[in-house]
């Protein structure tokens, strides 16, 4: 008689079939939480003198409100950054549009002595000797036309790369926080 066939039967492991947490921003949710945490930023800034700390503050709250308004998503640290670098441009254009409004209500000239002003008390307090180097450049149009922009770009990056490291802390911590 011959040997009985056994059956092979595959064991799987046990996993779980939920289903998974959704890992993309939700675009017309991030930006709400963007503004708002933006307007909190503001008042940070305004209270404390520090604007990085401000937009790092605003980077990870702008992740605690999208939390709340997609508390099915899993946000990621590359997410959490992506939201803070949305409130860094926010805070951007907030900037430039609160300048652009200045400039439009003064003349180049007025403009000019604010914005010297402004150096001078700065390089008052420094002891480098490359600032009255700046303080001459600043006297030319183009060195003020150069300065101008180069500020512009310098504010974008640093809002943008505080907002995006505390968006990344903001993710990162509450998922630890999930996880304990």
């Amino acid at each position: 008689m011959p040997a009985a066939a056994t059956p092979e039967v595959a064991i799987e492991k046990y996993t779980s079939y939920a289903a998974p947490l959704p890992s993309t921003l939700e675009w017309p949710q991030a930006l709400p939480s963007a503004a708002i945490a933006l307007l909190v930023a503001i008042f940070i800034i305004v209270v404390s003198k520090s604007t990085p700390l401000g937009m790092l503050a605003a980077g990870f709250l702008s992740v605690v409100l999208y939390r709340r308004r997609c508390p099915a998503t899993h946000v990621t640290a590359g997410m959490g950054a992506r939201l803070g670098a949305l409130t860094g441009v926010l805070g951007f254009g907030a900037v430039a549009a609160t300048l652009a409004l200045w400039t439009a209500f003064r003349s180049g000239r007025e403009i000019h002595d604010a914005f010297l002003n402004y150096i001078q008390q700065s390089a008052a307090q420094s002891s480098d000797p490359h600032v009255q180097q700046v303080l001459e450049l600043f006297n030319t149009p183009e060195g003020f036309t150069f300065i101008m922009i180069f500020s512009l770009v310098a504010t974008l990056v640093a809002f943008t790369i505080f907002s995006s490291l505390g968006g990344a802390i903001g993710a990162f911590l509450l998922h630890r926080k999930e996880h304990t």
